[in-house]
Parts: structure tokens; C-alpha cells; sequence
């Protein structure tokens, strides 16, 4: 099967957000590992960077941030 881009994009801001929630829950409930750095404030800090990128690329590009490593 062959996705479009607009597809392809609808999907990679679908997990940035996806991502951003299961973070904020899991700052909210644990666990943490703070050996690990994974902390409620590290969490936290994920969860806004994947919202951040999920608005920058909201008209576009966001399956080639993904591709790119952004």
C-alpha cells in the first residue's frame, strides 16, 4: 500500500501528540527512573518539544522532520 504525503504527515503528528500524552500521564503517575534521567520534569519537557514539533509541521513536513531525526 501507498500513503500520501498528507497521510504520512497526519500519522507523524498523530504519535507527536500520542507521544506528548502518555508522557504527561506518566509525569503525573510514574514511573520514574531517575538513574535513567526520567524524572516528572524530564517528562514534562518531552511532552513539549513532541507538541512543539507536532505545531511547527502541522501544514506540512512533519513525516520528513521524522525521517530527518527532529
Amino acid at each position: 500500500m501507498k500513503y500520501t504525503d498528507e497521510q504520512l504527515d497526519t500519522s507523524a503528528i498523530r504519535d507527536q501528540i500520542n507521544d506528548a500524552e502518555c508522557a504527561e500521564r506518566q509525569a503525573e503517575n510514574g514511573p520514574f527512573y531517575p538513574d535513567r534521567g526520567i524524572t516528572a520534569e524530564s517528562l514534562l519537557q518531552y511532552a513539549k518539544s513532541c507538541r512543539v514539533l507536532a505545531e511547527k509541521y502541522s501544514n506540512g513536513g512533519a513525516h520528513s522532520a521524522v525521517l530527518r531525526g527532529e
